[in-house]
């Protein structure tokens, strides 16, 4: 690993220390995948892996290993994250500096490693640095090992994509992309390559690829029912009533169609909340004119067709109303930074000055580090306040009824499917849901109101109702 190599991951993973002292109040995602790993160290398995939204198992894994030495969930899941998370920088730099050089390669890394998209999600508690960590790990490994035909690395490759799915989902993209390295690469090596990577990544995906069979009777790559709505749309039993949800993917294509209200809505928040406005331009640029180096044209179709086939389920999802999150495009955005780095490198070139580069460069990262290091959700306070007078009053291991999963953590509670079944009961009041109206009237008369908090409310904090039984179950 050369030096510069290592300053970008040193550089990276200390953007995202110092971003993570600035987040006040959990994400709900984090809070999940921390009741999760409390629920891994406690030895239930089984019930960890079927918390609800189900999420694949190895962040919450490594958490609870490393909550092992160090004693506080929250600490060791947002180090695993921050850890992993800037240290996937290296195979971007590794892809990067083969397809084009030293500069490009820099460019890139410093890119993946300040921008806020990406930093916001390396900061929590969550899966998805582990999961950029193991998947782009995977392709840089995957095509190095096809290249120098290499039997140990392309072992290293298949247990790297395994743990990539079992980190997300969309891990077993990296099924199709060895496929796809294995073409455009081909050699005699290739056949025995597949078989290697075939039969290593099967034994390490095959005791959570059983879990998943004996809880849904079906081989497949998720818990989550979401697969379930693809395969509806398309053999003709589409569900109409998910179109009507509301929330904005589904009202922009209720408004203007699933082409311009779906379209419109994935490409503004691809180019404005992922890659922060400024970088759409580069990206064009790049794809214009990438001048690849001589003979490494084949690795940059890969990382092309990589992160355009990541976003093809996306795209559909406006089709067949399945969830969106601006999360889902992190991936390919990352795939797509080197390209970035190239039309920024062009750009600079057109003003034939050498200075131009780390003007445009530096200019660029003065404005994504300040965002970085801005305060995150204290607009959630309440959530914590609630969390923690929960705890005050019922005691640790009680069921708590909410959609802010964040309570749920600082009440040390466990999730509650039902308000009828929960302990205590909270409403985010700003955010209250016309089908939360009956569960909160029948509490007026027959809970007792803990509080609303923050208390006294404080202006910018959304705040939450608290209601506990008054005979805890």
């Amino acid at each position: 690993m050369s030096r510069r190599a290592s300053l970008l991951a040193l550089v990276a993973v200390l953007v995202r220390t110092a971003g993570a002292l600035m987040v006040r109040v959990v994400d709900s995602d984090s809070a999940r995948d921390l009741q999760m790993a409390g629920l891994i160290g406690q030895g239930r398995f089984a019930d960890a892996l079927r918390l609800p939204t189900p999420t694949p198992p190895l962040h919450p894994f490594l958490t609870a290993l490393l909550d092992l030495p160090v004693g506080n969930l929250l600490f060791a899941g947002v180090a695993v994250s921050v850890l992993l998370g800037g240290l996937a920088v290296l195979p971007l730099y590794a892809m990067a500096r083969r397809v084009w050089e030293e500069r490009i390669a820099t460019t890139a890394g410093l890119l993946y490693a300040l921008l806020p998209a990406i930093v916001d999600l390396h900061v929590e508690a969550m899966t998805e640095g582990t999961f950029m960590f193991f998947f782009l790990g995977a392709m840089a490994l995957g095509w190095k090992a096809l290249e120098e035909q290499s039997w140990e690395q392309t072992v290293v490759t298949a247990a790297c994509a395994a743990l990539a799915w079992l980190s997300r989902p969309e891990g077993i993209y990296l099924l199709p992309l060895f496929v796809l390295a294995s073409v455009l690469r081909f050699s005699r090596f290739s056949p025995l390559a597949l078989g290697i990577f075939a039969v290593v990544w099967t034994v390490l995906a095959m005791p959570y690829l059983s879990f998943i069979h004996a809880e849904t009777g079906h081989w497949r790559p998720t818990l989550s029912a979401i697969p379930t709505i693809y395969t509806d749309y398309f053999s003709g039993k589409g569900n109409p009533a998910l179109a009507l949800q509301d929330y904005s993917e589904y009202r922009a294509v209720a408004r203007h169609g699933v082409l311009l209200g779906g379209g419109g809505h994935l490409l503004s928040n691809f180019f404005g909340k992922v890659l922060f406005y400024a970088l759409g331009p580069f990206l064009l640029l790049g794809l214009v004119e990438p001048r690849p180096s001589t003979g490494q044209r084949p690795l940059l179709i890969y990382g092309w067709i990589a992160a355009a086939g990541y976003l093809i389920p996306i795209a559909l999802s406006f089709v067949v109303s399945a969830p969106f999150s601006h999360r889902f495009l992190v991936v390919p955005a990352a795939l797509l930074l080197p390209t970035v780095a190239a039309g920024l490198a062009r750009a600079a070139d057109r003003t034939r000055r050498k200075e131009a580069l780390p003007l445009f460069v530096g200019a660029l990262c003065l404005v994504m580090a300040v965002r970085d290091l801005r305060p995150r959700r204290t607009d959630k306070l309440g959530a914590k306040e609630a969390g923690l007078a929960v705890l005050e009053a019922l005691g640790p291991g009680k069921r708590v009824y909410s959609s802010l999963r964040a309570l749920e953590f600082y009440a040390r509670s466990e999730h509650a499917d039902e308000g009828v079944q929960a302990d205590a009961v909270a409403f985010c009041m700003p955010e209250l849901r016309d089908s939360d109206q009956p569960l909160l009237q029948s509490l007026e008369r027959q809970a007792r109101l803990l509080g609303e908090f923050p208390s006294p409310p404080r202006r910018g904090v959304l705040p939450v109702r608290v209601y506990i039984r008054k005979q805890p179950r």
